[in-house]
């Protein structure tokens, strides 16, 4: 059923036929190095709708560095906006807004700019400029951007008529990819004395909606563990002992959660689903994209099939790293 507006929004019809020239730039991404450097990643307009940090910029690692975002929003022609035929009346302020969310570091937030946009024929230019801490960097962050109600002194008919409604869908919207994406792993930490180095914890009920996140799956390592130490110490390292130990614990788990997955689908739906049903975040979706990456097999569905295959699947990449 088509979608009926109350009241008039910002469109590209609109902008095209009032000249309003609104262009939003390409999103600016950084981080401060163990030198306290800023390091640039190079972004275009064929990556800026999805971000794969870890493709970009080898040298980031979402465990060590925090992550700066800035993007600015051109106004060429404000005066499109304003009057009693138009968006709102001449008085009051139009605003834009971020709205920031994810499900796998499961948070989420609306932020206006702080500047606002005013009847005036000079242009306007807007910066969103936000701080990812490295403590929710993981997963997949969305942004999505849109013009909103910034303040309301006047109103007219089919005008929107109260501070925050929105004047447009979605101006812009990118997705931060953390880690390359599906490789950002649910992994927790517990202290259990005379415990095994690490178990594998499942929790979820549906593999095709629950997210790939601690809440649903989990690789849980033991702190009392005698091994512990060298686990913790790879965090951030690329070679070692202790992170071949922990390649190898993350690809144990990365097998037995492939071969539950399928043996749940098979189980439920016979022959007849694919991986193309998974919600976006989700088990299944995970599950979806390491069995295309490293050519898992799971024809058969055999442990040791599942295992060998990935295996062979993690060397292949590794040697193209």
């Amino acid at each position: 059923m088509p979608k009926i507006d109350l009241y008039r929004k910002i469109d590209e019809k609109y902008c095209s036929k009032r000249n309003a020239d609104i262009r939003v730039g390409i999103p600016s991404l950084g981080y401060k190095n163990e030198l306290g450097e800023m390091v640039q990643l190079p972004i275009d307009e064929e990556t800026e709708e999805k971000i794969e940090l870890n493709e970009i910029e080898k040298g980031w690692l979402p465990e060590e560095y925090d992550l700066d975002y800035v993007q600015e929003f051109h106004i060429g022609n404000p005066s499109a906006l304003f009057g009693a035929s138009a968006i709102t009346d001449s008085s009051n302020q139009i605003g834009i807004a971020a709205h920031i969310n994810s499900r796998e570091a499961m948070f989420q937030e609306t932020i206006p700019l702080k500047a606002t946009i005013k009847d005036t024929p000079e242009g306007q230019v807007l910066t969103f400029r936000h701080h990812f801490p490295k403590d929710v960097l993981r997963g997949v962050i969305k942004l999505e951007f849109f013009f909103y109600l910034a303040s309301v002194e006047k109103k007219h008919p089919f005008q929107a008529d109260e501070i925050g409604m929105r004047l447009s869908d979605n101006i812009f919207e990118t997705q931060l990819v953390i880690d390359g994406t599906g490789s950002t792993f649910p992994i927790t930490e517990s202290s259990i004395p005379g415990g095994p180095l690490w178990q594998l914890r499942k929790h979820w009920d549906d593999p095709v909606v629950d997210p790939f996140s601690p809440a649903s799956v989990e690789v849980e390592l033991n702190k009392s563990h005698p091994l512990f130490k060298q686990l913790s110490d790879s965090y951030g390292k690329k070679s070692g002992l202790g992170k071949a130990l922990m390649n190898s614990i993350v690809a144990q788990a990365m097998a037995m959660i492939i071969y539950q997955t399928v043996l749940e689908m098979n189980n439920t739906e016979g022959d007849s689903w694919s991986f193309d049903i998974a919600e976006d975040g989700s088990i299944l979706q995970i599950v979806g994209y390491w069995q295309d990456t490293f050519e898992v097999d799971i024809q058969d569905l055999s442990i040791s099939d599942v295992f060998n295959s990935l295996q062979q699947g993690l060397e292949k990449l590794n040697r193209k790293g």
